[in-house]
């Protein structure tokens, strides 16, 4: 028979108040990861249904606003270019939204809490709107804002795949100075072959080798000689 008072199976306890008394202890363990995620779950559903409403909102507005300013009662002064600019950002602001959405769809996170590709998204969207309620307000100057997007993904580029994979964890700086200080030592050592090869000695890598120092000017080469 299943005890009333709490059982304790895999370091999980368990309240079994509400459990018939035929329940299967298998099912009994089972029961608090499930509880927990389908905690989780709602957790992660009440706030993406929070962060929709503002993803709705919030584009409604902007563009309402910026529609109504700059294309409307300032449209005097609309261009061309402040249009095509306008359309350019808004659809992939657009294309995002459309993104997040299809992720909360399957159960993702869209908050941006976690970062990664999600929050790089809600990042966009965000000063998106922000570009574009400056732009109707302030007309061109606003859109440098929007120059922060693709500054952030050099920024993330380089740390994610140049810094790693291209320059082996050093500076830019450093990775330039070892390879042109391999170069030279490289371009030092064949030089000292071919004179030796022209006067037509045998050479062997540690006559190169000795010959490049010597080049440069090494003192230990220099007494060696002596």
């Amino acid at each position: 028979m299943v005890r009333q008072s709490g059982v304790r199976f895999s370091s999980v306890s368990i309240s079994n108040a509400h459990l018939h008394p035929s329940t299967p202890p298998y099912l009994m363990i089972r029961s608090g990861p499930n509880r927990k995620a389908r905690g989780a779950s709602k957790k992660t559903s009440s706030a993406n249904a929070t962060q929709q409403a503002v993803f709705t909102y919030g584009f409604v507005g902007v563009n309402a606003f910026h529609v109504l300013l700059r294309f409307v009662l300032l449209r005097h002064r609309l261009t061309w270019g402040h249009a095509a600019k306008y359309a350019f950002t808004e659809a992939i602001a657009l294309l995002f939204w459309s993104q997040l959405l299809s992720a909360a769809r399957g159960g993702e996170d869209i908050t941006g809490a976690r970062g990664g590709l999600t929050g790089y998204m809600v990042d966009v969207i965000y000063v998106t709107w922000f570009t574009h309620f400056l732009t109707a307000w302030m007309g061109r100057w606003g859109w440098w804002v929007y120059a922060v997007i693709p500054m952030y993904a050099i920024y993330v580029a380089y740390q994610k795949v140049l810094l790693p994979y291209v320059f082996k964890g050093q500076s830019p700086f450093a990775a330039l100075s070892n390879l042109f200080s391999s170069s030279s030592r490289t371009g030092a050592g064949g030089n000292a072959a071919a004179a030796a090869a022209a006067q037509g000695q045998p050479t062997s890598k540690r006559q190169a080798k000795l010959q490049a120092r010597a080049d440069r000017g090494d003192p230990r080469v220099q007494v060696r000689r002596r």
